[in-house]
């Protein structure tokens, strides 16, 4: 759950919801085709989702769902709230999903609970895109089908431990394995002549099968990341924010999934901004690139 404390969920603004299925009720859809050409065929039981997602209006005229797709075990939706409400969103959203279960349990009575309690929730900061999260949700098959035929490139791993520490680890985990590792920092003190060699060894390892492992948290260093992409290279990236609920990585991460050349570790509890945090995240880079140190 996204709940934010010093959010006003009355006020106009633009959310990203999901809304994950009980464990026992039936699939909401399934998903066939390719990844090129996903098909989506919703489920008796995802028919009578979809009416109730395009119903918000009729809660209160300020809701207006702009994108929405009905995966087989979770929903998400970008709903607009175009006027203060009288009530918090999740209102109304709670009201969505209780209607639901009373027009299934119509046709399907021994179906108790069709959502898990609650939901999680983005919104719209002026800063992020709203057509980013329009692809995204749009683009939820075509990923599902891409995991299906690559499933070794989006394996999950709850608690992998690197030096005492645990962490999250989603994508290719054999980069974890590979012999060929270096760590990439680079500190404002380094010579041109460092950074040349630097720039020298990173760019002999990626092209060489090896792999970068690094947050790549200032401009000089997603830079490297870009050049190592570019060539095909192959990337671990150290992240200081968990993963959340049914969350995937961004478009341009999941493409570099999708290609076996991305892991992604994040922390099991969010790392605050800061010095701190960045030293620690680079250490964690130092201890995976030495052989035999990586667990």
């Amino acid at each position: 759950m996204g709940r934010d404390p010093k959010h006003d969920y009355r006020g106009r603004c633009i959310y990203h919801i999901t809304i994950s299925k009980a464990p026992a009720c039936p699939v909401f859809s399934k998903i066939s085709g390719t990844p090129a050409n996903p098909l989506v065929s919703r489920t008796h039981i995802g028919e009578i989702i979809e009416r109730q997602i395009l119903n918000f209006p009729s809660l209160h005229p300020s809701l207006q769902i702009l994108q929405y797709v009905i995966m087989p075990d979770h929903i998400h939706f970008a709903i607009f709230v175009r006027d203060y409400l009288p009530r918090v969103l999740g209102r109304y959203i709670g009201m969505m999903k209780v209607k639901t279960g009373q027009v299934i349990r119509i046709s399907y009575p021994e179906i108790k609970d069709i959502f898990i309690p609650d939901f999680h929730d983005r919104y719209l900061l002026p800063s992020h895109d709203l057509q980013t999260i329009i692809r995204y949700i749009q683009d939820n098959p075509k990923r599902l089908l891409e995991r299906r035929q690559n499933p070794l490139f989006f394996q999950c791993l709850n608690n992998l431990e690197i030096n005492g520490s645990q962490w999250q680890a989603y994508g290719n985990l054999q980069l974890l394995k590979n012999p060929f590792k270096g760590s990439v920092v680079i500190h404002r003190a380094d010579s041109e002549a460092v950074l040349y060699a630097k720039h020298r060894r990173w760019r002999h390892l990626y092209e060489n099968g090896g792999v970068l492992v690094s947050p790549f948290i200032s401009q000089a260093e997603k830079k490297v990341r870009k050049e190592c992409e570019e060539a095909g290279g192959k990337i671990i990236l150290i992240s200081n924010q968990p993963f959340g609920i049914r969350e995937k990585p961004a478009a341009h991460d999941f493409d570099q999934c999708s290609r076996g050349s991305l892991l992604i570790l994040s922390p099991l509890t969010p790392l605050p901004p800061g010095r701190e945090t960045f030293l620690f995240l680079n250490s964690i880079a130092e201890s995976i690139a030495i052989p035999n140190r990586q667990r």
